[in-house]
């Protein structure tokens, strides 16, 4: 099988080792492209001979595919791999079911989104969805089994309107406990900041599903104590609470499970040991390329003939 691979120039994900996992399995052409390629992608998509691969999967900027899916529409073969599509489900949210609209506009391609129960939903919707958690890069997060001499923190961004209720909770208990809100360039220097923390803490809340910043925490050593995403999440990444993971739903549990690990450090250095081994064996980037293959190999289901925007009026105003 020969594979397109589509992605953003300036990507922070490490797709270049997923790409090269993938290659143990398929042939993989993986292609960057520009701010300014996105900007005309009907100009930039005619570089391609699209006949000569099996699939073209992409994970290009949102809002620059979404605003150009005629260009999009006319890739044969498309698989759309996104790591945003929770945002089609959060109520008020700038992308509130625009995913929708726009994956109805392609004729419904393969989908690979990274939340379990976005995955569900959008199945319920009609799509061909799949799931495939985030991952992390293991050149650069790993487990270095050093002095951890920041007790409790959070690494990451607060200010972004999606992450309102998790600014909230962790601005919280940085007042209610002690914890560290810290920044940090990427790369090796974040990777030395998960090294020295003992309990990341992760909220999650209102996303649906687990962010990146879980899985890289727990390769790097860190105990995670994070909100759950519920069963099917959990079930869905492997998670397994007081084993690999500790998880909370609200302020109560939280306290009372951030009381019991400072209590019982044996128990700690158990749950955070084993979720490193979990994070290396479900979530690295180089341990994912089979995972990613069964997804694309499988045959693709026809997309539906897209009709012109009169289709997505109702009736009365001249819809179809």
């Amino acid at each position: 099988m020969k594979i397109l691979w589509l992605i953003q120039s300036y990507e922070v994900h490490a797709f270049e080792v997923l790409a090269d996992a993938l290659a143990h399995y398929a042939e993989v052409e993986l292609v960057r492209l520009t701010a300014e390629d996105q900007d005309r992608l009907g100009v930039t998509l005619k570089r391609f001979d699209f006949s000569a691969y099996d699939r073209v999967m992409t994970i290009l900027r949102t809002k620059k595919e979404m605003r150009q899916w005629r260009a999009f529409r006319a890739i044969p073969n498309l698989v759309i791999f996104e790591y945003d599509s929770c945002q089609n489900y959060m109520p008020g949210g700038k992308y509130e079911g625009k995913f929708s609209r726009h994956y109805r506009r392609l004729g419904g391609p393969r989908l690979i989104v990274s939340g379990a129960q976005v995955a569900d939903r959008l199945k319920s919707e009609g799509f061909e969805a799949h799931f495939m958690p985030k991952g992390y890069d293991p050149r650069v997060i790993q487990n270095s089994c050093g002095v951890r001499d920041i007790p409790l923190a959070f690494v990451g961004r607060l200010k972004a309107n999606m992450y309102k209720s998790r600014k909230d909770f962790i601005e919280e208990q940085a007042k209610r406990h002690g914890l560290q809100v810290l920044q940090t360039a990427p790369g090796q220097a974040y990777a030395q900041m998960l090294s020295r923390i003992q309990i990341f803490v992760s909220a999650d809340i209102g996303l649906g599903e687990y962010m990146a910043k879980n899985f890289e925490a727990m390769a790097a050593g860190c105990l995670l104590l994070t909100y759950s995403q519920g069963e099917v999440e959990n079930r869905a990444v492997g998670f397994e609470d007081m084993k690999n993971v500790v998880l909370f739903r609200n302020q109560q549990e939280f306290d009372e499970r951030l009381q019991l690990l400072r209590d019982e450090p044996g128990l700690l250095e158990k749950i955070a040991e084993a979720g490193a081994i979990h994070a290396r064996e479900a979530f690295a980037y180089d341990r994912m390329g089979q995972r990613l293959f069964e997804l694309l190999e499988k045959p693709l289901t026809p997309r539906a003939q897209v009709r012109g925007w009169r289709s997505y009026l109702p009736s009365f105003l001249g819809g179809y």
